[in-house]
């Protein structure tokens, strides 16, 4: 009898779409390992050369909450418009933060927050090099 002649069958190769799909896996795989721990750390000091010497706006905060700019004490209320003010006086937008061991975590981020609002775009953090003891 009469015969169809037979058409070609479409079908979608689906090994380049494994291939992209497993690189995929494996970037996110990769940089998700590289995310900070969110787990509460005790830091050790540093051995680090870098000094403080040279960062021309240095924000400090002691034990008992008092904050300081570049060595002078201030107010917590006055904190973001002189924080702003020399900022602006250096043409800097780094701010090198230096807190005591015992100062809360949550204040210390809190602070940076506040320097983010005057400015700040960088934060360094100073710490004590590694087996220096303080008078």
């Amino acid at each position: 009898m009469f015969s169809r002649p037979k058409r070609p069958t479409l079908s979608i190769d689906m090994a380049p779409l494994i291939d992209v799909v497993f690189l995929l896996l494996i970037f996110f795989m990769l940089t998700s390992s590289f995310m900070p721990p969110s787990v509460p750390l005790t830091l050790p000091q540093a051995s680090s050369k870098e000094s403080a010497e040279s960062a021309k706006v240095v924000v400090s905060l002691d034990g008992e909450g008092r904050i300081s700019i570049s060595e002078t004490l201030v107010q917590d209320v006055d904190f973001e418009n002189l924080l702003k003010i020399e900022l602006l006086k250096n043409s800097t937008t780094t701010v090198h933060f230096r807190g005591d061991k015992t100062v809360d975590y949550g204040i210390f981020l809190q602070l940076m927050s506040r320097a983010r609002g005057a400015g700040a775009q960088q934060f360094q953090l100073v710490h004590e090099p590694l087996g220096a003891s303080r008078p």
